[in-house]
């Protein structure tokens, strides 16, 4: 492969077509400066002996043509790998380039035999951030099939652990990122070593674009991990990393000199191939004019960003802010998401849409308000923290893990279809066709886009169908002024007896007597409610069970006892739906509703609501007037459609309820260990535990103040996912210890106070329904 060192016509062509996707400000990740001389091979060098030396500032030229004049503000430069190199001749060519390159920064090649003394030498030089290891320098044959410890003996590890050096690996073997055995090694020495700072270059060297589509998943959940564009020419591999990863673990690359190539690398069969000189005879193709590499590379990293949708912010990550972060210090403000708290708070009321999601119920001024990014149950917040989620999960919206690739990919087929029209949308007729399969006794559905808007037209239903007002509720159902009509009045009928905190403010006066509560489990309590309103009620409204199950016979009593009054039944399933049963708890129990009301799981995060029901307690939905316009757009329902469908060829069910068992057994065990007063309660999956101490409030706040510092979303409660891996749980049991212990300690010598970083966390409103 020879270098081209003309920009022609072709070049700035295809390169104009690129110039409004480029920022102004560029970091190159991964060039090479080198000397032939310490090649000791010109062949191999792809060279000529056209140029004695490919320095910085020839870099600059010739990258600044193919990124349409703008210069990049610094590059991280390393030598050029071969065999026979002169490894300290190159690295002190290094050196003296870099010298008076103030942002840029170095990369030394190593080989195993190199000594300790001289690479912790070499680790302490002005500019040097790390190494670049290479396969030629492996004692394995053929190279091309070497082991990662072949030639990155663990020695070196240890050392760019200790440093905090950055390690820039080019792996090989056919398989590349899908061998078995380059996964277990990168995952290994990622978890062995975590101050050191791997750069996998070439997207983990995914020239053949299937092999990253297989191979990166497999390395989610690693932190100390970076990708290179360098030279990739096709955005499938890009597009995979910014899946698994997201935009702020890519980097651009121009991997110069192979940026002068002319031609590109391309999938071919189980593997690629390089269409340059050597491979095409181009005078041969009147259709196609080869551009560089680096235009190709460039060409590709813009269509991968086009289809993943990247917004400009993205864009400067990639080509300089995430080379920054990881090689300078980091100058942004370490709390942007704090602030972004403090300016929501001037600007909406309450400074959250869901009160659940206030931080100050956690850790006031420590928990994070916001996320940039949400995988599977990790989380990152506007700082790039890394947190697992073992709290709610989405707020039990989540079933599956957060963006799960099946359900992203029915939705951006709506979307990319269309996912709004005048007409309607035909995925809402095999949703209800689905539902009431699952649920053999309802024969109709109408959908909606929250859970507190279907609880709202269910009872809208139950009203118009039997041409009644009054409506009895044991448990939460939402924000809308015909449940919290059940806080109006002088003595507050919820307050201190069933959600204490629901401030009915706003709601008419007029509205009062239009809702009444009972007890959940207690007969006595909805028999009082019968006898004084049977005749005038609706419909009753409650949560099937939450946290364990109902009395025997209950159900059964509050449905008869409903039906006898000529009111109708309704399940609210928006939590404890999908969780403890597939389609919902009822079905567990063996108790058929008039109604039923579904949301949250149902759309795994995209907005879905349903009610579903008999014919019969439907028929009030075609009387009165319930419509809304953004109830028909396609995106809920296609979520909708892929979620249930493969809950119900997974083992959810069993698999979130291993979890949560797990989960409450080490709660217990490690609570006991510790000395702390620790009591679990709930169904597996919707697990609790609580303190039963005096100061139970200032302990969980210690708690979950500890576990973020640990990288854990977490509190009192967990609602297990799919995504809740052993591997997760490992590390969670693992963080729990090490905070059970130091409150322990604490608890134990008076000295909780001191383990408080800030203020107590607030209550929000209780859950009185079992």
């Amino acid at each position: 492969m020879n270098n081209s060192w003309t920009y022609n016509e072709t070049d700035k062509k295809v390169g104009t077509q690129l110039s409004e996707f480029l920022p102004d400000r560029i970091f190159d990740i991964h060039a090479h400066i080198y000397r032939n001389s310490d090649l000791n091979s010109l062949e191999a060098s792809g060279e000529k002996n056209e140029h004695a030396e490919f320095s910085v500032d020839m870099w600059k030229t010739h990258v600044t043509d193919f990124l349409n004049g703008v210069t990049p503000e610094g590059g991280l430069f390393f030598p050029f790998p071969r065999t026979k190199l002169d490894i300290e001749g190159a690295n002190n060519y290094l050196l003296s380039q870099i010298k008076e390159e103030k942002l840029s920064r170095g990369l030394v090649v190593v080989s195993p035999d190199m000594g300790r003394e001289k690479l912790s030498h070499l680790f302490k030089q002005p500019g040097i951030v790390g190494m670049k290891p290479y396969h030629v320098f492996s004692k394995e044959t053929p190279t091309w099939e070497s082991s990662l410890a072949g030639f990155l003996p663990d020695w070196q590890l240890e050392l760019a652990d200790a440093h905090g050096s950055i390690v820039m690996l080019h792996i090989v073997k056919s398989g590349s990122i899908t061998d078995a055995g380059n996964i277990k090694e990168i995952r290994e020495m990622c978890t062995r070593y975590p101050g050191m700072k791997l750069i996998l270059a070439h997207s983990a060297r995914s020239f053949h674009a299937p092999h990253a589509a297989e191979g990166i998943k497999k390395l989610r959940g690693i932190e100390n991990i970076w990708f290179d564009n360098s030279a990739i020419c096709e955005p499938e591999s890009l597009m995979v990393i910014l899946k698994e990863f997201g935009p702020r673990k890519l980097m651009w690359g121009s991997d110069f000199p192979v940026s002068q190539l002319r031609g590109k690398s391309v999938t071919v069969g189980d593997g690629f191939v390089w269409l340059d000189e050597n491979f095409c005879d181009w005078k041969k193709v009147p259709f196609a004019h080869p551009v560089l590499v680096g235009i190709e590379s460039l060409r590709a990293l813009k269509v991968a960003a086009g289809e993943f949708g990247l917004n400009k912010a993205d864009i400067r990550d990639i080509f300089f802010e995430n080379a920054h972060r990881l090689l300078f210090e980091d100058k942004h403000p370490k709390n942007v998401t704090q602030e972004l708290y403090d300016r929501a708070k001037k600007r909406i009321p309450g400074g959250t849409q869901l009160l659940s999601k206030k931080p100050e119920l956690m850790a006031p001024g420590r928990w994070p308000a916001y996320y940039r990014e949400a995988r599977g149950c990790e989380v990152w917040d506007l700082d790039g923290r890394h947190y697992y989620d073992m709290v709610t999960n989405g707020i039990g919206s989540c079933l599956l893990g957060f963006s799960d690739p099946d359900v992203n990919a029915a939705v951006r087929r709506r979307i990319n279809l269309g996912s709004m029209s005048s007409l309607n949308s035909p995925d809402e007729v095999e949703l209800a066709d689905l539902l009431c399969d699952i649920h053999p006794w309802a024969e109709q559905a109408r959908f909606t886009r929250t859970g507190g808007e279907a609880c709202a037209v269910a009872v809208r239903i139950a009203r118009a169908t039997t041409n009644r007002s009054l409506v009895a509720i044991c448990g939460y159902h939402g924000w809308h002024d015909w449940y919290l009509a059940a806080n109006l009045g002088e003595n507050d009928a919820l307050k201190g007896h069933l959600l204490p905190g629901l401030n009915p403010s706003g709601v008419p006066d007029q509205l009062r007597g239009t809702a009444v509560t009972f007890v959940n489990n207690d007969r006595q309590s909805f028999q009082k409610v019968i006898d004084e309103y049977g005749p005038r009620l609706a419909a009753v409204i409650m949560e099937p069970c939450r946290s364990v199950d109902p009395e025997p016979g209950f159900l059964e009593f509050v449905r008869d006892e409903a039906h006898r009054s000529g009111a109708l039944l309704i399940f609210d399933e928006i939590t404890i739906g999908w969780r403890l049963h597939f389609g919902g708890a009822h079905l567990h129990f063996g108790v058929s509703p008039d109604l039923a009301v579904l949301a949250k799981a149902l759309g795994n995060g995209f907005p879905i609501g349903a009610v579903i029901g008999t014919q019969e307690a439907m028929s009030g939905g075609s009387s009165s007037f319930i419509s809304s316009t953004y109830w028909t757009e396609g995106i809920g329902p296609a979520a909708a459609l892929a979620t249930v469908q493969k809950m119900g060829t997974t083992n959810v069910v069993q698999h979130i309820a291993g979890v949560g068992e797990k989960i409450k057994f080490e709660w217990a065990r490690l609570g006991k260990k510790y000395g702390l007063p620790v009591e679990t309660s709930g169904y597996p999956c919707l697990a609790h535990f609580s303190f039963q101490h005096e100061d139970s409030e200032k302990l969980r706040t210690v708690y979950t103040q500890m576990m973020l510092k640990r990288g854990f979303l977490a509190g009192l409660s967990i609602y297990p996912t799919m995504a809740h891996t052993d591997e997760v749980l490992s590390l969670y049991i693992q963080a729990i210890e090490n905070v059970f212990s130091h409150i322990g300690k604490a608890l134990k010598n008076g000295s909780v106070n001191n383990l408080l970083d800030g203020e107590v966390a607030h209550s929000g409103f209780a859950r009185l329904t079992k």
